[in-house]
């Protein structure tokens, strides 16, 4: 029984020893490509070097360069003791080392693939499936056709070493589906590190391409695509207009004017214009919200009452006549923008529950800051409704 045992413990020894000389190559192939790439002969990188499945990307994120060779080294290694260890006596085969190598390095090449058609549907379709899917499996598959005689001259020679030894040995295949498990997680592994790769890349990119803006003239906060926050709601819950005459979309739209000064003190005026050929009526306060340099909803208290800029008749039922129109004011006081979050869009609907229009500004509206809103009202000289 010991004999045994130690006969498949070596067996199992050999696959590992084989299969860790495939990773090896992979890498050695990943590193001299990219030395390669620097150089005249890079024309023919591909031929000789074919390291396309994993290579160096050099403008990758650092340590993903690094990362994204080493995950494919372990992938192709695991499934290559995966195929040594199901295959009866493979590791002692020139042809089935060699085979499992390009089965190996087209495993990778074909895990890449899924990873980078599915992250291309959204912009190109399900037409990537044809261009991209099974390229660099291909390329795997070349790799190792060229070098799988190197782990295929190891096991020969092994396995002549045994035999002039006279070690007996027992195959078995008794723990493949372990075998099998570690490849797949090396599989996932790979395509884990080329997704994450490819973010921190683009995250990246994003960081250098803001930093390279000018700074905001106001001392603001630059712009950060990756800035945490919620979008500002395009509607938000509440009764809206509703009633018989009503100033409802069909007949009246908001119209934003733009910020107004006073010292230490700022206004925006809101108009109710009814487009349509017979009056409308309102009645209410208008729905208020600001984004931020990042298109965040901007943390503003929205107080209902009058500013210093204008003062809030309160909510009455007024009639707007056809082609005239209601107005409601904004008002906060100056704010110091350095260095902070500030307005860069105004958010404003007829009440609250119905569709928020939108307009870019350049304020002082800051993260913490109140903003006041009176109710909508006719101009000086108009009426209520009877």
């Amino acid at each position: 029984m010991v004999g045994v045992h130690s006969s498949v413990v070596g067996s199992k020894k050999r696959v590992w020893m084989i299969s860790a000389t495939v990773g090896a190559l992979w890498l050695i192939v990943v590193l001299l490509s990219a030395a390669v790439s620097l150089t005249r002969l890079s024309r023919v990188q591909q031929v000789v070097l074919p390291a396309g499945v994993t290579p160096y990307i050099w403008s990758w994120a650092f340590p993903w360069p690094v990362l994204l060779p080493i995950a494919g080294a372990v992938a192709v290694t695991l499934v290559h003791a995966a195929i040594l260890q199901i295959v009866r006596g493979a590791e002692r085969s020139v042809a089935t080392v060699w085979l499992a190598t390009v089965v190996a390095g087209a495993a990778a090449g074909l895990t890449i693939d899924v990873v980078l058609v599915f992250a291309s549907l959204v912009t190109d379709g399900w037409a990537m499936w044809a261009l991209e899917l099974g390229s660099r499996a291909a390329v795997g598959a070349y790799w190792g056709l060229i070098y799988g005689w190197v782990p295929a001259l190891i096991a020969h020679r092994l396995a002549r070493r045994d035999d002039a030894r006279g070690a007996v040995e027992t195959p078995s295949r008794r723990g493949w589906p372990i075998y099998a498990a570690a490849a797949l997680a090396g599989l996932v592994l790979l395509g884990g590190a080329q997704v994450l790769g490819d973010e921190a890349t683009q995250v990246q990119l994003r960081a250098e391409s803001a930093a390279s803006e000018p700074a905001p003239a106001d001392g603001s906060v630059r712009p950060d695509p990756d800035a945490p926050g919620e979008p500002v709601p395009e509607q938000v819950e509440g009764g809206g207009v509703i009633g018989d005459g009503a100033c409802t979309p069909e007949r009246a739209m908001v119209l934003i004017g733009d910020v107004s000064g006073a010292t230490g003190h700022r206004g925006m005026r809101l108009e109710l214009m009814n487009f349509s050929d017979t009056p409308c009526t309102i009645e209410g306060y208008p729905d208020v919200a600001f984004g931020d340099q990042n298109d965040h909803l901007l943390n503003v208290t929205i107080e209902r009452g009058a500013s210093f800029m204008a003062p809030d008749p309160g909510p009455a039922l007024i009639e707007i006549p056809a082609g005239s129109s209601a107005v409601a004011y904004l008002g906060w006081d100056a704010n110091s923008t350095q260095g902070t979050l500030v307005a860069r869009t105004v958010w404003a609907a007829v009440l609250e529950g119905e569709a928020r229009g939108s307009k870019p500004i350049e304020s002082d509206v800051v993260e913490g800051a109140t903003v006041s809103v009176t109710a909508w009202a006719l101009p000086e000289g108009g009426s209520t409704a009877p």
